[in-house]
């Protein structure tokens, strides 16, 4: 196993039994659609995981300007400014969670700006997640990815997050 699914085991065992299950719920879903989200030109795209009080359900939502609501996408930012955004997402929910790729700010003016200045806009090397739990939990994960090309790029992830995951609810 590498070191990043070695942080990634060490962040969930240092949580309480029942944040840490609620978050490989919400990671388990983020690897299972984050690849299908993904489309080269926008990369991995905004999704809010959200875990309902009392439902077993996990919903997921692609962002629809919610976050732009927080954001301000001119100024200088970091994904520390997605804090106020995750917040009021998780609202009544029991666990919420942020998911987008690592080089969400080089396509914030798309691909046309950075093609005028002459630089490629980035692939992004990681998805990440950021989780925040009603108890106050606040984590961030960053799965690496890489890109199998076939006849159409599919998005991979590098390890096999499902079994980090399943070590994690085992553990």
């Amino acid at each position: 196993m590498t070191p990043q699914g070695e942080a990634i085991l060490a962040e969930l065992s240092s949580l309480p039994a029942h944040v840490r299950a609620d978050y490989i719920r919400v990671l388990e879903t983020v690897v299972r659609v984050a690849p299908r989200a993904w489309t080269r030109r926008r990369g991995v795209r905004l999704q809010w995981i959200t875990l309902h009080d009392g439902d077993d359900d996990v919903v997921v939502q692609v962002d629809s300007g919610e976050l732009s609501k927080h954001v301000d996408w001119d100024g200088p930012r970091s994904a520390g400014s997605f804090a106020g955004a995750l917040r009021e997402k998780l609202g009544t929910n029991q666990c919420a969670a942020l998911v987008y790729g690592n080089a969400i700010y080089s396509r914030t003016w798309g691909w046309v700006f950075p093609l005028l200045v002459g630089q490629l806009p980035r692939l992004d090397t990681a998805v990440v997640v950021d989780v925040e739990h009603r108890t106050g939990a606040r984590s961030r994960f960053s799965f690496p990815i890489k890109y199998q090309r076939l006849l159409v790029r599919r998005l991979r992830f590098e390890e096999d997050e499902r079994a980090i995951l399943q070590r994690a609810r085992n553990a």
